[in-house]
Parts: C-alpha cells; sequence; structure tokens
C-alpha cells in the first residue's frame, strides 16, 4: 500500500482545556447559581501617634506611695492589604468549589446512567500500554428527518451513519483514524433490521452502541477502550456557536436540487456545513457515500484548526451543545487529560483512512451494500492501529461475492490538507 509523503510538519498552538465520564441519555437540567460577594473596608489608619512625654519624673522616696500605672497594651492595627488578600483567598475557593461542582455536574450528565461502563474490558486495550494508547469509537448519530429508525414511531434512535475508530498514541502524539463506511456489510450475527448494514446495528441490538463496538473488535481485531456518541444536529449548533468555520473546498459542491458551495475557502455556518456532511450527490459524487467521506475530511480539518484556537468561553458555550448532544463512557480526569493531550499532536501526525470496500457487490436482501476488501484493510490495520502491539494474521469481516476492484483506503495527513487549504504543495 503506498503510504503518501507525510506533509512538513505545521506548528501548532497548544490551548489548556477542560473536560468531562456509554448509554442513554439522562434528564439534564441544572440552575445557575449566583453568590453575593463580600467586600471587606479595612479600618482607616491613625494618622496619630503615641509618643512618650520628655519630662523626667522622680522616684519619691516612698515608692510604695506612687506606683506608676501599668501601661495599656497596644492593640495591632490589620493591615488592609492583608484584609484584601484574605478576601481574595475567599473569593477565589468559592471559585474553585463551583467549578469543580460544575465539573461533576457535567461529567454525570454525558456518562451512562449509575457510571457502569457498558463496552466490556475484555476488548480493551491490553493493559501493558494502559495510558500510552487509547481506542476510540466515534458515532455520529443522524436522526435526518424522513427516515425510518425503528417499528416504534416514538422512538428517538437514529442510525450510526458516522463511524469512525481512533486510535490515539498519546506517548508518541500520534492520531491514526479509520472510516467506516455506514453501509458496510455486517455479516448476520447480529441483527441490521434486514439490511445487513453495519450503521444499524446499534439500533436493532439491545446493546446498542456496546454491540457495535463488540462487533467491530471482534471483526476488524480493534480493541476499544471508549466511545462517543454525538448527535450529527449538533454540527449545525457547534459551527454557529464558533460563529462559522473556515472550510477549504477542493471543488464546488451542488446537489443539482439548488444547494451549492463553492470551491475554495469558505466560512461556512451551520445548515452549510451540514449540507456539505450529509450530501453524496452531484459532480465528483460518483461513489456515493464513499466520496462523501473524503469531503467530510475537509471540515474535520476546519473544525479541528478551531478548536485549536478555542478560548475558554468558547468552550463555555459549547458546554450546553455537549450536555445536550454527546453520550460517553471515558472517566472525566481521562478526559480531560486526553483534550490536553491532543492539542500538543502535531496535524502532520494526524491521519485518516477509510475501510477500502467493493461497491459492486452481491446484495442483501435486496440492498445494495458496500462489501469490506479484508486484504487491504488487514494491511491497514497491522500498519496503523496495530503498530504498538502484536499483528493479526487475518480479520473475521464477512463478505460476499463481489466484482471488480474495491476503493482506495485514501491516507491522508491533516498537514497535507492544511497545506492544501493554504495553497502549497503537498508534496513540498
Amino acid at each position: 500500500m503506498n503510504e503518501p509523503k507525510q506533509p512538513r510538519k505545521l506548528n501548532t498552538s497548544a490551548a489548556s482545556g477542560r473536560g468531562t465520564s456509554g448509554g442513554r441519555k439522562i434528564n439534564r437540567s441544572g440552575a445557575s447559581a449566583s453568590g453575593q460577594r463580600n467586600t471587606y473596608h479595612a479600618p482607616a489608619a491613625s494618622s496619630s501617634r503615641n509618643t512618650r512625654s520628655s519630662n523626667t519624673y522622680h522616684a519619691a522616696q516612698n515608692p510604695s506611695a506612687h506606683q506608676a500605672a501599668p501601661r495599656k497594651k497596644r492593640k495591632k492595627k490589620r493591615s488592609g492589604v492583608k484584609i484584601a488578600l484574605l478576601s481574595l483567598a475567599g473569593l477565589l475557593a468559592v471559585v474553585c468549589l463551583s467549578l469543580f461542582g460544575l465539573y461533576q455536574w457535567v461529567v454525570r450528565s454525558i456518562s451512562p446512567e449509575g457510571g457502569a461502563p457498558t463496552i466490556t474490558q475484555l476488548i480493551n486495550t491490553p493493559s501493558e500500554y494502559k495510558g500510552d494508547v487509547v481506542n476510540i469509537l466515534v458515532c455520529g448519530i443522524d436522526y435526518e428527518e424522513g427516515r425510518a429508525y425503528s417499528n416504534d414511531a416514538n422512538s428517538n434512535d437514529g442510525m450510526t451513519d458516522m463511524i469512525m475508530y481512533v486510535n490515539f498514541n498519546v506517548k508518541e502524539k500520534k492520531i491514526n483514524m479509520l472510516q467506516i463506511p455506514r453501509d458496510t456489510y455486517a455479516g448476520e450475527e447480529y441483527s441490521t433490521g434486514g439490511t445487513g448494514k453495519i450503521n444499524a446495528v446499534a439500533l436493532r441490538n439491545d446493546g446498542g452502541i456496546a454491540d457495535l463496538a463488540q462487533l467491530i473488535s471482534d471483526q476488524y481485531k480493534l480493541p476499544i477502550d471508549y466511545y462517543v456518541t454525538i448527535d450529527m444536529q449538533s454540527l449545525k449548533e457547534i459551527v454557529d456557536l464558533f460563529g462559522g468555520i473556515e472550510v477549504y473546498l477542493p471543488q464546488d459542491v451542488a446537489d443539482g436540487k439548488g444547494s451549492y458551495l463553492p470551491a475554495g475557502t469558505n466560512n461556512l455556518d451551520g445548515a452549510s456545513v451540514e449540507f456539505l456532511v450529509r450530501n453524496r450527490h452531484g459532480d465528483g459524487y460518483a461513489q456515493g457515500d464513499i466520496a462523501r467521506l473524503d469531503m467530510q475530511r475537509y471540515f474535520y480539518q476546519g473544525l479541528f484548526n478551531r478548536i485549536r484556537t478555542a478560548t475558554v468561553w468558547d468552550l463555555a458555550k459549547l458546554m450546553p451543545v455537549a450536555l445536550e448532544y454527546v453520550t460517553t463512557d471515558i472517566p472525566g480526569d481521562t478526559l480531560v487529560s486526553l483534550g490536553v493531550s491532543f492539542l500538543q499532536v502535531d496535524s502532520a501526525n494526524i491521519m485518516m483512512c477509510k475501510v477500502p470496500t467493493y461497491s459492486a457487490a452481491e446484495r442483501y436482501n435486496g440492498q445494495s451494500i458496500q462489501v469490506c476488501d479484508t486484504s487491504k484493510t488487514l494491511e491497514l490495520v497491522n500498519s496503523y492501529f496495530r503498530s504498538y502491539t502484536t499483528p493479526v494474521d487475518s480479520l473475521n469481516v464477512p463478505t460476499l461475492p463481489t466484482a471488480g476492484s474495491s476503493t482506495d483506503p485514501n491516507i491522508q495527513y491533516m498537514g497535507q490538507l492544511d497545506t492544501e487549504a493554504e495553497g502549497l504543495d503537498p508534496a513540498a
């Protein structure tokens, strides 16, 4: 497999961040508490000074007749600076306690009810790599209007139309991401509602996202420690809260129905981003969903760059979105640590690729599906996602009869996309 030449390293500025600890969402409500700050005023210092008299007193012949009155002990006056410092320390203590309480509330809100993990530890990264390597399953849940997701008319469940396996080598400051096409054939071990597609596994099985994680671990021989699910609707709100995101597009994007984005660098609002990540029609989209995965990377590139420049206030604005749309089983302290480590990763060390699939394949229950090219995928898995541990000899991914050639995994580094967006030669 030909790996593209890595781009030149770009300087990235690290920023500190805060983070939060999978299962169903729980009711989240919170009221902001307002505290009144007490201001302490130091007493005014006296301008007069007690001075000793210059007169000389002579003791009488009878000492008992004239005993000197005991001198009063002067009270030490508190310094105004000291009082101000004490006040400031008290205020800081209140702020710290408030932030800690907010942090605990956020962790509980986006964590599974009861805090119990739902991904079995049997598929976790081997313990000898604990802390050095973390593997996370990231899924975008799509509730696109007009699509039937389950037999229950009142169901709010959606398909995992975005499935990405993230291998974060914290020790080496490298991130490798594997996109799994939503129509990839998943076999018959797990229910798919008759579609045979991997994007229906979390919806159609009692274990939900944990069953999807188990399937990916079993079939692709990939360990999984945690998961994160994100409602795709949140992309619109995230982008708008950021005031738009600069996204470079290598070509015009048009669906033939009036929606259009021009090639070049655009500041996209939430609605434009939603169109971009959903579109799979028009020129350049002959491969449909596969071409869409490639185009989505340009949005990720713009989003990652925006996150790197985010301020504390930006993150504060995003908190309500996270509470509403994100669910994860990552412990709070681990999430904070991973967030800080992410900001230290150079874009030249962030790689994205996708599972190679055959589109010309036998239909499943009348459904058009993608069938994994297990040979190419095995090479990807060993080269980029199991490089820190023992390689595997084969995968357990189910297949069907296919024809023609499979898609290219399209290995790209974020640094390449950065230089492309800047109008530079990625090969330079």
